[in-house]
């Protein structure tokens, strides 16, 4: 082998690994807006840990569109109440506008049941039945793998996104609900999902308007603010370099 091969596969082989450890271990991603003030600013650009809860593929295929229902995981641990997470948004179908990926705190658990009002959170005890409202705020109850509700004409909309992320097609035919082409008057989830605030809770882009986040579209963990640079003055903010997000 020539001194050229040798050091195009040693080229090619450093490209394939930096893809691999790009694809599954580490990420890259800047804060656009100011939904996680104080905690991060936008302008921050973050380190993500993609192997905080799992080792496995993302939610898309890298480098396509394609969006995987169930990615494969090695998992060694769930996402806790009151952590940072890095996610895919899923719902562009119904805001096209909004970012690819955000970060936001945990406040509501799979099988969660939590009472939302304005900026304030309070956890209910499980046992108690509260009447399905028609928005994600008030009382809610956050889907668990393996909860079942009813479905009905009246609630199809409410359940729909978070049906059809788990690679189902839900709709209302002639007042029948129909799943996959079939009637049915309940649902059972196949994954966790999670609620999710921003710490700047009077301006944030959240579950309180969107829903609940699938645990297929966690992507990690946020471990520390690698730039900085103010997206209104301009200048490069030195003394967030090397924060830990808590």
């Amino acid at each position: 082998m020539t001194q050229g091969w040798r050091l195009l596969s040693t080229l090619a082989l450093a490209v394939i690994v930096a893809v691999v450890v790009r694809t599954i271990a580490l990420g890259v991603f800047m804060i656009p807006t100011r939904s996680m003030e104080p905690t991060l600013l936008a302008g921050d650009v973050v380190l993500v840990c993609k192997v905080s809860y799992w080792l496995g593929m993302p939610p898309t295929v890298p480098m396509t569109d394609i969006v995987l229902s169930h990615p494969p995981r090695l998992r060694w641990r769930y996402p806790e109440r009151g952590e940072l997470i890095v996610f895919r948004f899923a719902y562009h179908a119904n805001v096209a506008t909004e970012h690819e990926y955000f970060v936001k705190r945990i406040v509501g658990m799979p099988g969660d049941t939590i009472w939302v009002v304005g900026d304030s959170v309070y956890r209910l005890p499980p046992q108690r039945r509260y009447r399905q409202r028609e928005r994600y705020d008030g009382f809610i109850l956050v889907p668990k793998e393996g909860t079942s509700i009813q479905l009905t004409t009246t609630n199809v909309q409410y359940w729909k996104p978070f049906i059809e992320r788990e690679g189902h097609r839900i709709e209302v035919v002639r007042g029948v609900v129909l799943l996959d082409g079939q009637s049915m008057t309940t649902y059972t989830f196949q994954q966790n999902f999670y609620y999710v605030l921003g710490d700047n809770r009077a301006h944030s882009f959240d579950s309180r308007v969107w829903g609940f986040v699938a645990e297929s579209d966690i992507v990690g963990k946020p471990l520390l603010v690698v730039w900085s640079r103010s997206p209104v003055l301009g200048h490069v903010r030195w003394s967030r370099l090397g924060v830990v997000p808590q």
